[in-house]
């Protein structure tokens, strides 16, 4: 008798009746290591916590509270490797073509059928454990494939790729493989001839279309990269790492009201998706909800992240020539704040963005109380407030609303940025893609806003 590759199962259903019949089923097989589960959560518990790897699992797409796609997509993109490499089989029974379309994304070429037949079943299954064996089948490829990327190991990858491709040298999968491959190991300009091809054949080639919106954040290009992934969106609006970037790139654009219609979509399919929480949270607190930002986040004990989000943020807005937006989201951060030992880094960047903005009353106000607030032995403030004193203007000058600084005469003032990202938030959006090597910061100026994280 062949040895079973199948010993280690999960049966995910919100249905009584189908973890019923597939337990008797498991029971006439021998299996032994079987676990029925009603939803998506005790089964992430599972997976998350089990020593031993699960070598098959199976997923209702259409279950309550958290999504079976969104559990399939959990499983596919997991960082840890034993997870990632589960086979992964959806259960479909009637299926949208929004469902059809994240299936097909992600390469779910074998699903199973509802309601499942005994005898069907078992000659399924002895299918699915051939493909397991075969190490040419199209499931082992790519879960080689895909590890060999996210290890960086490119050549293996291209190994494992190109005799697939010369088999097929017109399959839009294996072009777009290829593409990532190339973009995965920095020749963005070779990916993007690729891409750009593969568009002109199937413009409505999801993969091809979340590859492109990297190129084009790699060119600093966001407004395409956002169009190419709103279009995949309408396409197979249920991804959830994609509607996470694209809630990033909202904030970043200053749409927070999409963010937060971005981020609330994925609550939809996962409502305990930390990461869209904290998007969620932040995209609130930017609009200055900020009681429904806390509410929000309460459970994440991420108040300090979301603090050091806006006042880095701040930064970039200030330095782009945008005060007023940047002294607004330093005070929201001031509010959220639970940290009151880093109010003063807060209170000295408002103070340094007042001065740039040529409100000197209000800088000193601000810098006065950084260093009130501040550890004695923190000089900044200190001369920040002392240099603010000593170029202070009169009375009458200082009482003067405060303007933007204007272009000087004969000079073209440059367009400043719309998308401002942070670093955590551009390291999310590229996940993987993200250049290798960066280059060295500048050495700070005299006056240097201050950015902080959470070491």
């Amino acid at each position: 008798m062949t040895q079973s590759l199948f010993n280690n199962i999960i049966v995910v259903d919100d249905d009584p009746d189908v973890l019923s019949q597939m337990e008797k089923i498991f029971q006439k097989m021998g299996k032994k290591n079987y676990k029925g589960f009603p939803g998506a959560e005790p089964a992430i518990k599972e997976l998350e916590s089990n020593v031993t790897a699960y070598d098959i699992i199976f997923v209702d797409v259409r279950m309550p509270v958290i999504s079976g796609i969104a559990l399939v997509q959990f499983i596919k993109t997991h960082e840890n490797k034993k997870i990632r490499d589960c086979f992964c089989i959806p259960l479909v029974g009637s299926i949208g073509k929004e469902d059809k379309a994240i299936i097909s994304e992600f390469n779910f070429y074998e699903t199973l059928t509802k309601p499942i037949a005994e005898k069907d079943f078992l000659k399924r299954f002895e299918e699915l454990e051939e493909q397991q064996k075969n190490p040419e089948s199209d499931r082992n490829f790519q879960k080689e494939f895909q590890n060999s990327l996210i290890e960086k190991k490119y050549k293996r990858a291209e190994e494992l790729l190109l005799p697939r491709l010369k088999k097929e040298p017109n399959s839009l999968r294996f072009l777009t493989l290829y593409a990532e491959l190339l973009l995965r190991a920095h020749d963005v300009k070779k990916s993007e001839e690729f891409l750009n091809k593969i568009l002109k054949i199937d413009p409505h080639h999801i993969p091809a279309l979340n590859l492109i919106s990297k190129v084009h954040i790699k060119n600093n290009k966001f407004e395409e990269a956002m169009k190419a992934l709103e279009k995949a969106k309408l396409l197979s609006p249920h991804n959830v790492e994609r509607l996470l970037v694209l809630g990033e790139l909202n904030l970043g654009n200053g749409d927070a009201d999409k963010a937060e219609e971005n981020f609330k979509n994925v609550l939809k399919l996962n409502p305990t998706d930390d990461r869209a929480s904290f998007g969620l949270g932040r995209a609130l607190a930017t609009q200055g909800k900020t009681e429904e930002s806390k509410k929000v986040l309460s459970n994440l004990k991420k108040g300090a992240e979301l603090a050091s989000f806006f006042n880095n943020k701040g930064v970039l807005l200030v330095k782009s020539g945008k005060y007023s937006e940047g002294v607004s989201l330093y005070k929201n951060a001031i509010k959220v704040l639970d940290m009151p030992d880093k109010e003063y880094l807060l209170l000295y960047n408002i103070a340094l963005a007042y001065s740039k903005l040529g409100d000197k009353a209000k800088a000193i106000e601000n810098a006065k109380k950084a260093v009130e607030k501040g550890p004695k032995d923190y000089v900044k403030a200190k001369n920040l407030l002392e240099k603010l004193e000593k170029e202070a203007p009169s009375a009458a000058a200082a009482a003067k609303p405060a303007q933007t600084p204007a272009a000087a005469p004969g000079e073209v003032k440059k367009d400043s940025p719309k998308c401002l990202l942070t670093g955590d938030q551009m390291t999310f959006i590229m996940g993987g893609f993200e250049d290798e090597v960066k280059a060295p910061p500048p050495p700070p100026a005299e006056e240097e806003f201050i950015t902080f994280g959470m070491d």
